[in-house]
């Protein structure tokens, strides 16, 4: 007569088989995490381990508002004008010329672009800018926006982003008027910024 399986060995049987597969899988697993974890170490570097430096530089913004060679335009608003009374909305556009001292005899280095937006004060404006530097042997973009009162004497607009040298800088710019006469207007800008430092 053939004996009966053993109902309980079996059940053991398949148990025991259970935890062996489970236990191969968490292995499996565990082995597929960490060297997960090495390869993220190895590929990115966390934020705050990242060195950084400062830079300072300083430049001038030439702008030519008289015809032929206009810096700057007119683009919006019912009377915008570049001379005349500016009202809520009307907007500038510009490509104003960089250069390294306040001559127009010294080197150009770039241009300053973007948009200028009267606001409900005439006095103040709206800015959207990105400039393009070559200087001390940086060389890249530079973005950044401000609000400002062109009465002051000094302003500052904010910098968030930048390409080339300047990927990944953070910072301001100090902005003062240098002169402005027979339609030619100069401004001194301060750059003070923080970049990652790509030589470590």
């Amino acid at each position: 007569m053939e004996k009966e399986p053993d109902v309980g060995e079996s059940l053991l049987e398949k148990t025991y088989s259970d935890s062996m597969e489970r236990t191969h899988m968490t292995s499996t697993l565990a082995v597929f995490l960490s060297a997960l974890c090495i390869l993220s170490s190895r590929c990115c570097t966390p934020a705050s381990a990242m060195t950084m430096k400062e830079v300072n530089f300083t430049y001038y913004l030439h702008d030519n508002f008289v015809p032929p060679d206009v810096t700057a335009v007119a683009v919006a608003g019912a009377n915008a004008s570049i001379m005349g009374p500016s009202h809520l909305g009307d907007t500038i556009a510009f490509d104003s010329v960089l250069r390294e001292t306040a001559s127009s005899a010294s080197a150009q280095i770039g241009h300053f672009s973007g948009l200028s937006v009267s606001l409900s004060n005439p006095q103040e404006k709206f800015i959207l800018f990105v400039l393009n530097i070559t200087l001390h042997g940086y060389s890249g973009t530079i973005s950044g926006s401000a609000r400002f009162n062109i009465t002051a004497p000094t302003w500052e607009e904010a910098v968030s982003s930048g390409t080339g040298s300047f990927r990944g800088v953070a910072g301001h710019l100090i902005v003062s008027a240098v002169s402005f006469r027979n339609g030619i207007s100069v401004l001194k800008y301060d750059a003070n910024l923080i970049l990652p430092d790509h030589s470590h």
